[in-house]
């Protein structure tokens, strides 16, 4: 149904209808919804409508709270908070000078000043926690714990919303999603900067961000030292290393999702107010439901960690509390002229939470990895505050300082960025579609993967997948060994100690491993699985004295170099000989990298990831090894 401005104003000004306005990055026009407010409890009650229509048509617009993740099995505080869904009755589309126009300007003035849940000095403790006690045992490679800020407005009403939004749209102009939304409660305001994910005519998106430049306030550039210290920025191991980590997370949904394949295309760079970050653009195709879709790829890395699993429970842990709608997508569901639906949904960061009586809730985050430096996390967290902050209480039009127009097509800077790639996995960089990559040793042999607890099983599969093999995935508690008829079974990656045998975990895989050692059954270890193998032979596996979470080496794969990706705080150390066994180990750390026995290999590395230049070509290689032995 058809609305006006005019109409849409005296609706508005009433403060009880349920609204959306949304301006989408390459967008002309602005979005502008109303209809009837519902509050769900799971994905699938989101209102779905059949139907070709004339135009393109927008239906529902939700918001998701992190808790949502609960779908997938995963740890969440749950507060109560629901998905909010706007089932959208009127649409219009608006100019944005029409917008200006119709968007008041209200001084926001607030009774209670900002306040945040940690000090500089407690936030800084704990990422020192986090380092140790998290990745340095094992349970991941980055998390996310973000800072809560709180406030209030005094004399809070929807045109204090909107003098919000107004401000935000006017400053903000390089998000993917400018939006507020309301439900007749409470609403949402922000300027995300980040795609969670995309779905239109089979074509699925995601944009992970990591990597922030934080650019110095004033009015001048100094042209020259401003590019110096942007290719530090492009140079610097921490923050690549940090990309490449959520790079390798959000590939672990799109194969997941994407069994057609797809590719990735990037490193890009995206300017905000205070901020540049560095992204990769993942596109693929598939034939999944959207709100399939949308769940498997609940939450965005660069809002928890990986393995996404394992971050869920260290989120759980440190934080206490439900994040609510931090960190979790805001969704627009739509159907085409055919009447086939698509999905467009921004992560709910840079966005300020507001009930009905002005108390504003927002969080800031930002990624711990093994050689974060507290102070440069903490001083990250306050760059991004501060956006916040002047979004919801500066009302002047600014013109935000911008870096990109100067050095983003300078040679230096592209070739930096293009450097990025110059040791990462060709194959996920070109489309997987057809044959290209089969193998007729291969090709339609059996493989069973054990997952456990880290879906970089779905790239294994994935791979194994595009070489020919029929690929099964199934969970380790859920795994029969004397049930299993496969050609090779794979023991997967998964988060932990492998020394902690109180672990239920720990017990189950350790029991496996053994079975198939004594069996002769033929079977892979990657990573942890790796770990219980030498461990099976006696080998002692133990604590590295640095992480070794998305870190990239070159190592000796039986005389041929290799480079490949490490995502482990445990090793097994070579000691001596064993009959029957191969051992590729570092010469200076007797950290053993690769084993082959008589019916095992085991990968300490892992071929899949997007740091093992030539993984393809090992797996398919040590596979047909197997199989013919």
């Amino acid at each position: 149904m058809e609305t006006n401005l005019n109409d849409l104003l005296e609706r508005l000004s009433k403060g009880k209808e349920p609204f959306a306005i949304i301006k989408r990055k390459g967008d002309i026009d602005a979005l502008v919804f109303e209809g009837k407010a519902t509050e769900l409890d799971n994905l699938d009650d989101i209102p779905r409508k059949k139907g070709i229509v004339k135009n393109e048509i927008f239906d529902t617009i939700s918001a998701i709270p992190f808790s949502q993740i609960k779908e997938r099995n995963f740890k969440a505080h749950d507060d109560g908070a629901k998905i909010l869904c706007i089932d959208i009755e009127r649409q219009l589309n608006v100019s944005l000078e029409e917008l200006y126009k119709f968007l008041p300007a209200e001084k926001i003035e607030l009774e209670k000043e900002w306040k945040y849940n940690y000090s500089d000095e407690e936030y800084e403790r704990i990422i020192e926690s986090v380092i140790k006690d998290e990745i340095g045992n094992g349970e991941g490679a980055n998390f996310v714990i973000p800072r809560k800020g709180t406030a209030k407005i005094k004399n809070m009403s929807v045109n204090k919303a909107l003098s919000i939004y107004k401000n935000i749209l006017m400053n903000k102009s390089d998000s993917h999603w400018n939006f507020i939304f309301y439900n007749g409660d409470r609403f949402l305001i922000g300027a995300s900067p980040e795609t969670h994910i995309s779905v239109k005519d089979g074509r699925v998106k995601m944009l992970p961000i990591s990597g922030t430049f934080r650019k110095e306030s004033g009015e001048k550039i100094n042209l020259r030292k401003v590019k110096n210290d942007f290719l530090n920025f492009l140079s610097d191991k921490k923050e690549i290393n940090e990309l490449f980590m959520v790079l390798d997370e959000e590939l672990k949904m799109m194969a997941k999702i994407c069994a057609q394949g797809g590719m990735i295309i990037g490193p890009l760079l995206k300017e905000m107010s205070t901020v540049i970050h560095t992204e990769y653009l993942l596109s693929g195709k598939s034939a999944q439901d959207i709100i399939e879709i949308l769940r498997d790829s609940m939450h965005a890395a660069t809002v928890t960690g990986s393995p996404l699993e394992s971050a869920c429970r260290v989120i759980y842990k440190y934080e206490g509390e439900d994040r609510r709608y931090y960190g979790s997508p805001i969704v627009l569901i739509g159907r085409n002229e055919e009447g086939m639906e698509f999905l467009d949904s921004p992560i709910l960061i840079r966005t300020v939470e507001i009930d009905e009586h002005g108390e504003i809730l927002t969080r800031v985050g930002s990624t711990f990895v093994r050689d974060s430096v507290p102070s440069e996390e903490v001083a990250e967290t306050k760059a991004k505050i501060k956006e916040v902050m002047d979004g919801v209480q500066s009302h002047a039009k600014s013109t935000p300082l911008k870096i990109l127009p100067y050095v983003g097509e300078d040679d230096e800077v592209l070739e930096r960025l293009q450097q990025r790639n110059q040791k990462l996995s060709k194959f996920w960089f070109f489309s997987q579609e057809g044959e290209a990559n089969m193998s007729g040793q291969i090709k339609g042999k059996c493989i069973t993967i054990i997952d456990n607890e880290d879906d970089f099983c779905y790239m294994l599969k994935h791979i194994l997948s595009k070489i020919g093999a029929k690929v099964n995935i199934i969970r380790y508690d859920k795994y029969d060994f004397d049930d299993d008829w496969s050609d090779i079974t794979i023991i997967g990656p998964g988060p932990g100690n492998p020394n902690d045998m109180e672990n239920e975990k720990m017990n189950i895989i350790a029991d496996i491993t053994r079975k198939f050692i004594k069996s002769g059954k033929k079977f892979i270890g990657v990573c942890l699985g790796h770990q219980f193998i030498c461990k099976s032979l006696g080998i002692k596996v133990v604590r590295k004295e640095k992480p070794f979470q998305g870190v990239q080496e070159t190592i000796d794969l039986f005389g041929k170099k290799e480079i490949v990706g490490f995502y482990n705080t445990f090793a097994g150390r070579y000691e001596r000989e064993l009959d029957g066994v191969k051992i590729s180990y570092d010469k200076q750390t007797n950290e053993i990298h690769v084993l082959r026995g008589r019916n095992f290999v085991g990968f300490q590395f892992h071929p899949e990831s997007i740091l093992t230049q030539n993984g393809m070509e090992i797996l398919r290689s040590e596979l047909i090894n197997l199989m013919e032995k």
